[in-house]
């Protein structure tokens, strides 16, 4: 099926928020408190151990004035990248597929 042009490790939206922040000289506290979330939910979201969602996205937005929605969608990628590296559901695809192959 090839790669679909995206990259070998797709960028967690974390990232980019942890990028952005760095270049305005705010730190994750100061982010946590200006978007009321935990300190430990910003820091989790943006080391990449916690997807981001919907409203955490949004708040995001709010706070950075950066596109949930491209937000959303980097979160989308590294999502789907990380199920196709996962074995056990790989097995289940394949199984999957010899049953649907008759079918």
């Amino acid at each position: 099926m090839g790669n679909l042009g995206y990259g070998a490790y797709p960028t967690h939206p974390g990232e980019v928020i942890k990028d952005e922040i760095e270049e305005r000289g705010i730190s994750q506290r100061q982010l946590a408190e200006k978007t009321g979330l935990a300190y430990s939910v910003v820091n989790e979201i943006l080391n990449a151990h916690r997807p981001l969602t919907a409203r955490t996205a949004l708040m995001f937005e709010a706070a950075l004035d950066l596109p949930a929605d491209s937000l959303m969608y980097l979160q989308t990628k590294y999502n789907m990248h990380t199920a196709r590296k996962d074995s056990a559901l790989t097995n289940i695809l394949n199984n999957i597929r010899k049953v649907a192959a008759v079918l």
